[in-house]
């Protein structure tokens, strides 16, 4: 795992950028620990991430029981982006591998023709909190993947569905787009 140091890491400069999508979020301030720069938190909203040969490791964390989500590269809210979803129901972890198909519509990269790309997946939900890791390639060859390169900045969207939303299509609680640098 690479990580980077204290301030050098602090140029993750990670500038919110609300997206219309019909966010609740308002450009909630960004906070990362300095003693983890691969780490962020949003609102209740928590991001870390660590790379591993070519792939990266990605936790995400949020106030719901319901899904978590992240987004990377969309043209424009949903549009073009890779989107990992994820929810646990009853212990069991499911995560889907989608595709930004529309402004405000995403579909499963394996529905579309592609693959899906995402290993090392497991998760928890207590105390109304979900957390999914998983692991992505950088550059998986999918058409409906984005190609991801560390130290680069990249447009990611934040999002977490409503209690008790197990499902890969439901309206989003809150959601943020910002702009983070791997």
């Amino acid at each position: 795992m690479k990580g980077k140091s204290g301030f050098a890491s602090f140029a993750v400069m990670v500038t919110a950028l609300v997206f219309g999508c019909g966010s609740e979020a308002a450009g909630d301030e960004i906070v990362q620990d300095e003693n983890s720069p691969n780490s962020i938190a949003v609102s209740n909203y928590s991001l870390s991430w660590s790379f591993e040969d070519a792939s990266i490791e990605i936790v995400v964390s949020a106030p719901t029981t319901g899904w978590v989500a992240i987004g990377f590269e969309p043209s424009s809210a949903m549009k073009d982006a890779n989107i990992i979803i994820g929810y646990v129901q009853d212990g069991e972890v499911f995560v889907r591998d989608d595709w930004g198909d529309g402004h405000i519509s995403h579909s499963a990269d394996t529905d579309l023709g592609g693959t899906s790309d995402v290993t090392g997946v497991s998760g928890s939900e207590a105390d109304g909190i979900t957390e999914i890791t998983f692991t992505i390639p950088l550059d998986s060859g999918d058409e409906y993947d984005r190609i991801l390169v560390e130290g680069n900045t990249c447009k990611v969207i934040l999002a977490y569905g409503p209690d008790d939303a197990d499902n890969f299509q439901g309206y989003h609680a809150w959601v943020e787009t910002i702009q983070l640098e791997l």
